[in-house]
């Protein structure tokens, strides 16, 4: 993989363009754009008020919402949690803004992740306020414990589930790429048939990349949380699973690629 640049789904280019908003700024996909989205931007509380709320908490409030020619869609918005927060988060990148740049490298390394449409942040006097991201809807999604009782039911899709995500976050971290909170939820599975799956990772807030291969260090931590995650929710559906196994099993694989 040739060298990230960091800045090319800031500027405005044949993919993207940037879109000044009364006391913000936005960032969107040209491909996505459409006047509905346009709309989306001067007014995210609208389409959020419309959205089937998934999450609603004090960091982020997400759901599902039908926008572009009854398409449907993903916002999320990530709160202002008060002072202390605007002044921490004062002279940081606004949060969708780093999903959006790790969401371009996952793309640019060919790693399958929900595609961000359209990123906005907003300011009151330099202070940061509420902003949004607004992605794809991954077709097919099956719940992270639904899938596991597949996979503890069968060591065929036990071995194929492991031997997948080995090689995606090999691929990953060759390229640079950490996700920084590696766990089976935020691995998502795709249905692509009658027991047939495609998996990629979503909730990139904590990832970093650069433009050389992760250290050792930082990959085994990788996979380490991957195998502790997935033997905590065999734990959740009365089944037993060492640890160790699995770590050494997604070891294998990766060190196969």
């Amino acid at each position: 993989m040739g060298k990230i640049d960091r800045d090319y789904c800031f500027q405005d280019n044949k993919d993207f363009m940037t879109v000044a908003l009364p006391g913000g700024m936005a960032i969107v996909r040209r491909k996505d754009d459409a006047p509905e989205l346009q709309e989306c931007l001067q007014h995210p509380e609208k389409l959020l008020d419309k959205a089937d709320i998934l999450k609603d908490s004090r960091t982020t409030t997400a759901g599902v919402v039908k926008l572009l020619k009854n398409k449907e869609v993903f916002i999320k918005r990530f709160n202002n949690k008060g002072l202390a927060y605007s002044l921490k988060y004062m002279f940081r990148e606004a949060r969708p803004f780093r999903v959006w740049r790790a969401a371009w490298a996952l793309e640019k390394a060919g790693i399958p992740t929900p595609r961000p449409m359209a990123a906005l942040a907003k300011y009151n006097c330099g202070f940061p306020g509420n902003a949004y991201l607004i992605r794809n809807v991954v077709p097919d999604i099956v719940p992270t414990l639904d899938f596991f009782i597949k996979v503890k039911e069968s060591e065929e899709l036990q071995k194929s589930y492991i031997q997948s995500i080995a090689l995606m976050f090999a691929k990953m971290h060759d390229a640079g790429i950490y996700h920084g909170d590696a766990k089976c939820s935020n691995i998502y599975v795709e249905a692509c048939g009658k027991d047939k799956f495609a998996y990629g990772v979503w909730d990139l807030l904590s990832c970093r990349f650069g433009n050389n291969p992760i250290s050792k260090t930082f990959r085994e931590k990788e996979i380490s949380r991957i195998a502790w995650s997935f033997t905590e929710i065999f734990k959740r559906l009365g089944a037993e699973v060492d640890k160790g196994d699995i770590k050494a099993k997604i070891m294998h694989e990766y060190m196969r690629r």
